[in-house]
């Protein structure tokens, strides 16, 4: 059984004297055909500023998807397939969410050097 991971973006608009709300779902133009059988979330705050560190997979051996967010803390950097030296793939801003499927070992960073950005993250794949 094929699995599906769904994106549904929310907006919303207030303090101008009313409210307005934008409900988008969409899909990722790539379509993969894989059995995802486990999914982890995380929470995390980076521990060092300037110091690039791996996402924490759980059990999961082969990434599928990443959804990943900037909470708080300033920007946040995403190296999509780090080898021995740090280089941003995506600049993720502070509140913004970004999708990805990654080619390699998934580290992030924050942007500025001196900050330490937290982030919440999906990782979907199979162990």
């Amino acid at each position: 059984m094929a699995s599906e991971f769904n994106i549904k973006v929310l907006s919303k608009l207030s303090g101008l004297g009313k409210e307005i709300s934008l409900n988008e779902a969409f899909e990722v133009a790539t379509t993969r055909s894989v059995t995802l059988d486990t999914a982890t979330y995380n929470y995390r705050t980076l521990a060092t500023a300037a110091t690039a560190e791996a996402l924490d997979l759980g059990d999961i051996t082969t990434i599928d998807y990443i959804v990943i967010k900037c909470v708080s803390g300033g920007k946040l950097d995403v190296d999509c397939d780090f080898d021995s030296s740090f280089n941003a793939d995506i600049e993720i801003e502070e509140g913004e969410v970004a999708m990805f499927c990654p080619s390699g070992t998934v580290y992030v960073k924050d942007n500025a050097g001196t900050e330490t950005p937290s982030y919440e993250f999906i990782v979907a794949g199979r162990t």
